[in-house]
C-alpha cells in the first residue's frame, strides 16, 4: 500500500534544483541526497539526453514522466520540452540546452536550504530554490509523490 505525502495532489511544494558540469558530479549529488534520507520519488534527474539522465538516475532518483502513463501524459512527452514544467525551463533551459545536468529536489522531507546546501556541496551551479506547483516531474500520487 502506498503512503501520499502531506502535501496535496493540487498544492505542489518547495523544490530546490542545481546544474552539474558533469556525470559524476550529478551522480555525487544524488547519492548524497538518498544518503541523507531523500527518497528516489523526491529526487527528479533531467537532462537534455533522456539516455544520459537515466544513467545518472539509476535506482537511486526519478525521471520526468516516469510511471506516469494517461493520455495527457503520453501527449506531453511528443510537445518539445515533454513534461518539464515552465519554472523549471524558465530556470535551467539555457544549462540544459548546454549539456548539463539538472538534479530538481521536491523539499517533502527536508528543508530546501538543507536541500539546497547538499547540492551546493556536490559542486551544483545554479543552485535556486522555489515552489513548484504539481508536475509530472515526480512519482505519481499513487507512488507516494510529493506533487
Amino acid at each position: 500500500m502506498a503512503t501520499t505525502s502531506y502535501l496535496t495532489d493540487v498544492a505542489g511544494g518547495p523544490v530546490a534544483a542545481a546544474a552539474f558540469e558533469d556525470d559524476d558530479a550529478a551522480v555525487t549529488a544524488v547519492t548524497m541526497l538518498r544518503d541523507s534520507g531523500v527518497r528516489e520519488q523526491d529526487i527528479s534527474v533531467v537532462a537534455a539526453d533522456p539516455r544520459r539522465a537515466a544513467n545518472v538516475a539509476g535506482d537511486r532518483a526519478w525521471l520526468p514522466g516516469k510511471a506516469w502513463n494517461g493520455l495527457v501524459d503520453r501527449l506531453a512527452r511528443l510537445v518539445p520540452g515533454g513534461p518539464l514544467p515552465k519554472e523549471l525551463r524558465q530556470r535551467y533551459g539555457e544549462a540544459l540546452r548546454k549539456g548539463k545536468i539538472v538534479v530538481v529536489v521536491a523539499a517533502d522531507g527536508q528543508p530546501p536550504d538543507t536541500i539546497a546546501a547538499l547540492l551546493a556541496q556536490a559542486r551544483g551551479d545554479d543552485v535556486q530554490q522555489w515552489w513548484q506547483s504539481p508536475t509530472r516531474l515526480f512519482a505519481p500520487p499513487e507512488l507516494a509523490g510529493p506533487f
